[in-house]
C-alpha cells in the first residue's frame, strides 16, 4: 500500500523520535548508575534522608520509564488522515486538508522545500523545514507536527536578524498571517534570506521597497498593538504592486 506524503513524514519523524527517546533513557540510566557508583560507600540504608533520596530516585525512574514507553508506543503509530497536521485557522478538517496536501505533493506541485538550518534530509533527517504548495505553506517542527497555513492567509514573509542581550543573535524567518506571526529559528541569516527570496517568487513581497531588517521589528510591534493599522498599511502597500 502506497503511503501518502503526510504518512511518510510521520514515519520519518517517528523513527527520529524513537532514537531520541531511547538515547535520553540511556543517558539517564548511565547518569543514575554513575551517581550510585560514586556514592555507594557512603550510602546508609538505615538513614531516613538516604531512604528519602532513594525513594525519590525510584519514583523519578518509574516516571522516566513510563514516559519513554508511552512515547515509544505513540511514535510507533503512523499519523493517517492528516493527524500530524496543526490547522491554526480551522478552515477545514485535518482529513480534507491532508488529502489536498498529499495530492499536490504527489502531483509534483512543490514550489519551495527548504530546511531552516540549511541541511539536506540526507545530511540531517528532521529539523525545522518549510514547504510551499499551491494551497498551503507547511511549517515542519522537526518532531512530527506540521502547521498548515492557507496561502490566502499570508500577508508577508521575511528573514529577520537581531540581537538578544549583549552577545547572542536571533535569526528568524517570520510569517505574518491573518491572525498571528509565525516564526522559525535558524542559524544562518543568508540562508534564511535565500528562502525568503524563493518564497517571494510565489508570494509577493508587499514591502519590497523597505529594509526588512528595520521594518520587520516595527511591523511586529504594530501587528501586536494595532492590527487595524497594520492591515491599513499592508493594503496600501499591496495596491502599489498593482
Amino acid at each position: 500500500m502506497n503511503q501518502g506524503f503526510l504518512a511518510q513524514e510521520s514515519i520519518k519523524a517517528n523513527k527520529k523520535n524513537r532514537k531520541l527517546f531511547l538515547t535520553l533513557l540511556c543517558v539517564y540510566i548511565v547518569l543514575i548508575a554513575g551517581i550510585a557508583f560514586a556514592v555507594k560507600d557512603s550510602i546508609d540504608l538505615s538513614d531516613y534522608k538516604t531512604q528519602k533520596v532513594l525513594v525519590c530516585a525510584v519514583i523519578l525512574t518509574v516516571i522516566m520509564l513510563f514516559c519513554v514507553v508511552f512515547m515509544l508506543i505513540k511514535s510507533s503509530r503512523v499519523a493517517v488522515n492528516g493527524k500530524n497536521l496543526i490547522l491554526p485557522f480551522k478552515e477545514n478538517t485535518k482529513e480534507e486538508v491532508g488529502k489536498i496536501i498529499d495530492r499536490e505533493v504527489a502531483e509534483g506541485m512543490i514550489q519551495v522545500d527548504e530546511y531552516i538550518d540549511g541541511y539536506t534530509e540526507k545530511q540531517k533527517p528532521g529539523g525545522e523545514r518549510i514547504m510551499l504548495l499551491p494551497s498551503y505553506l507547511l511549517l515542519f517542527n522537526g518532531m512530527g507536527a506540521i502547521t498548515a497555513i492557507p496561502r490566502e492567509k499570508i500577508y508577508w514573509i521575511c528573514a529577520q536578524v537581531g540581537r538578544k542581550g549583549s552577545t547572542s543573535f536571533i535569526v528568524r524567518l517570520l510569517i505574518f498571517t491573518e491572525t498571528r506571526v509565525f516564526d522559525m529559528d535558524g542559524a544562518d541569516i543568508e540562508h534564511l534570506k535565500r528562502i525568503a527570496d524563493k518564497l517571494y517568487q510565489y508570494i509577493p513581497n508587499v514591502f519590497a521597497e523597505y529594509d526588512p531588517f528595520i521594518l520587520s521589528y516595527e511591523l511586529e510591534k504594530l501587528f501586536d498593538k494595532n492590527r487595524d493599522e497594520f492591515l491599513k498599511f499592508y493594503e496600501n502597500e499591496k495596491k502599489k504592486l498593482g
